[in-house]
């Protein structure tokens, strides 16, 4: 697998692992604020590279649902890629609700996105710790105006990422940028 940085200014030319934040601290002290631990494959990977764009990135998962009340059957996977793997600051913003307010299923991070409008989260609750889940998301608060459902994509991040598929290899000029020849590094789940 392969990971190349992105950085808050990296249109501003910080285009090198070198303007990647350290993310211990600020980690450690939300844990210690939330009294939540998070999952070690996760913890790992945000202290070693703080996020960035991964390759392989394609996935599988569920289109937009149909509207509420609709008798129409489930619609079905379609693939689907991580655009970015957020840093910390990012995560952490997504956590005090900045973005999607309490349209976000409580208990759950924001980790990464994809193009369209699926996100994709992890669960922190006890029960399903750790587990990838995507999300359509809505600023509708959790549980109310269509904005009710989850679904799984992996029992964990290092389950998800090992997922990740290019089957044909025609995804990696679409990831691919000239200067990831000398910034991706390879890493293994």
């Amino acid at each position: 697998m392969k990971i190349a940085p992105f950085t808050e200014r990296w249109n501003d030319g910080e285009r090198d692992w070198r303007y990647v934040k350290d993310a211990r601290q600020d980690i450690e002290r939300w844990e210690g604020e939330t009294g939540l631990r998070l999952p070690a494959g996760y913890r790992d990977f945000m202290l070693r590279f703080n996020g960035g764009r991964v390759y392989p990135r394609m996935f599988h998962g569920p289109q937009a649902p149909w509207p509420p009340g609709s008798a129409r059957a489930p619609r079905p996977t379609v693939a689907s890629y991580v655009d970015l793997i957020f840093d910390w600051a990012c995560v952490e913003s997504h956590w005090r609700g900045e973005t999607y307010g309490e349209g976000v299923p409580p208990q759950h991070l924001v980790f990464a996105d994809t193009p369209g409008p699926v996100q994709l989260l992890m669960a922190l609750d006890a029960q399903h710790h750790g587990q990838i889940v995507t999300w359509h998301h809505s600023a509708n608060a959790w549980g109310t105006d269509g904005n009710d459902t989850v679904h799984f994509q992996a029992s964990d991040f290092g389950s998800f990422l090992k997922s990740l598929v290019d089957e044909d290899g025609s995804d990696h000029d679409a990831w691919h940028l000239p200067i990831y020849d000398r910034l991706a590094r390879e890493f293994e789940v």
